[in-house]
């Protein structure tokens, strides 16, 4: 078995980066603006790169439904919202909202906005499911679905459904800049450097207590902790497990901890070009990686062991009836099962080793640590690996011809507190982000039903059967529940973790 330090010793360079970026001059010194470092680019003037996140982390812009601190549905720019037929809901809007110029937020504007995402982004078609949205009066909204949709109110929570401005979009209905309803108003963006946002002091809730935000654009992952420890910025994301535990025993900074339902896992090619077309593989080498030791050894203990899809900590994601286990008898006996012998060590089939081609992305934190972990482990008990670290684009690329036996990825499930946004988008046989060429009809069947009901028995007899064929068929293996770390000065005040992971909430910080 491998030992922590070495873990330890075969990641430190993974650990330590390199220097890319210079941080800019100090700006952390004005009492009413908050300076942050961020591992991506804000990219305010486009709405596809990362599915317009950053309008809703930032809250230039809202959403018709929040989720609030348990990941539950709670009023955003809707007040309440009713179930009118299996497939018609209504939504009534909040009184005297503003958008940033000046215009009033009625349903009017509501249907304006959604129809513009949907044409603009063809992803919130397959999220939102709607057939049609009409404006019932001044501060109604209805939107009738394809088919009957219970998952609806969580899917409006999603950051790709913030609502836009006409004055977003230009004549010709593009895209030039985000107009909402925020507490924060986009004022300024530099290319590869900041963003910077205002109070917006006509704010339909609480007022902000700051009067700017920067989001500085440091993507180099020691030096955004070296900005914050210079007094360059006063608030930094996405650290290096390293950086976790040397700020938290200084008594000049603050770091803020919690568990998300946020997920690594290796995402395998069930596909024919993959060894991993068996199912026999697949569940052996679930069984041969030992998640603590990746969460120890490589990560510090800044994460959780992941041996189900779905994080144990939020009660709204369903759970398979079994977890998976770290059994090397379980794995020897399917990978003999499937014509594999152990020889000298290595798992051997027709004179050549079982050899996995890894893949993943450098640009997250974790990420090259956790792939270089689960590669090491694989490669102590008997199945060779070779590990390709790219750009999120460059391994993209290689997984949709199918050049690849596992792609290590993160996602967000908790974006909408509901197990639809994952199951449907990622799994489905007919999902346009299955790159895994892995297909069930009856784990199809669970999740198209699962999205028609609502909360009770039935709803979780029906993921209960989706999670438990996930389980079985073993299409990813789950490697790392995100615990979300940031870190602060010692001065800043009231800031509290959003277990989204994709919202910030400055409205109360203060510095």
């Amino acid at each position: 078995m491998i030992k922590k330090t070495l873990l330890g010793a075969a990641f430190a360079a993974l650990a330590m980066g390199s220097f890319t970026l210079a941080p800019q001059p100090a700006q952390a010194t004005e009492d009413n603006t908050l300076v942050i470092g961020t591992m991506w680019e804000s990219m305010p003037l486009a709405m596809k790169p990362r599915r317009s996140r950053f309008f809703n982390e930032s809250e230039i812009l809202d959403t018709l439904v929040k989720l609030d601190y348990d990941l539950k549905t709670i009023p955003g720019l809707a007040t309440e919202w009713d179930r009118v037929s299996p497939t018609v809901w209504q939504f009534k809007l909040r009184e005297n909202v503003v958008f940033h110029d000046g215009t009033k937020l009625d349903a009017e504007a509501v249907k304006f906005s959604l129809e513009r995402v949907i044409d603009l982004l063809p992803y919130a078609a397959d999220l939102l499911n709607i057939k049609s949205i009409k404006a019932v009066s001044p501060l109604v909204v209805e939107i009738e679905n394809t088919e009957p949709f219970a998952a609806l109110p969580n899917q409006l929570s999603d950051a790709i459904t913030v609502v836009y401005a006409k004055s977003s979009f230009d004549e010709a209905g593009e895209f030039v800049k985000p107009v909402g309803t925020g507490p924060w108003k986009f004022e300024e963006y530099k290319k590869q450097d900041r963003t910077i946002v205002t109070r917006f002091d006509e704010y339909w809730g609480e007022k902000p207590a700051l009067e700017k935000v920067v989001y500085r654009y440091i993507p180099d992952h020691n030096s955004r902790t070296l900005a914050l420890e210079a007094g360059e910025i006063d608030f930094v994301t996405n650290m290096l497990p390293s950086d976790v535990k040397r700020l938290s025993e200084d008594e000049d900074f603050k770091v803020y901890a919690e568990p998300t339902s946020g997920l690594y896992y290796g995402a395998f090619n069930a596909g024919e070009k993959s060894v991993l077309s068996d199912v026999r593989i697949r569940r052996a080498v679930n069984a041969l990686v030992d998640r603590d030791l990746i969460v120890k050894g490589a990560l510090d203990d800044v994460g959780e062991p992941a041996w189900e899809f779905f994080a144990p900590t939020f009660d709204w994601a369903p759970q398979a009836d079994e977890k998976y286990t770290l059994d090397p008898e379980l794995a020897a006996s399917l990978l003999s099962d499937a014509g594999y012998e152990k020889t000298d060590g290595k798992w051997m089939k027709d004179g050549e080793q079982l050899t996995l081609r890894i893949l993943s992305y450098s640009s997250r934190t974790e990420m090259p640590m956790i792939t270089e972990a689960m590669a090491a482990l694989l490669n102590e008990q008997g199945i060779a690996t070779e590990v390709g670290m790219y750009t999120w684009g460059g391994m993209l690329d290689l997984v949709k011809q199918g050049e690849y036996d596992v792609s290590v990825v993160f996602w967000t499930p908790e974006m909408t507190g509901h197990p639809d946004l994952h199951l449907k988008s990622q799994f489905h046989s007919k999902a346009g982000l299955n790159y895994q060429f892995w297909a069930n009809a009856e784990f199809d069947a669970a999740v198209d039903k699962g999205r028609t009901l609502d909360p009770g028995t039935e709803q979780v007899a029906t993921y209960t059967k989706a999670m438990n064929i996930l389980h079985d068929e073993a299409p990813i293996i789950p490697l790392v529940h995100k615990v979300f770390v940031v870190a602060s000065t010692k001065d800043l005040k009231n800031y509290r973790i959003h277990p989204s992971g994709f919202f910030f909430d400055f409205k109360s910080v203060s510095k």
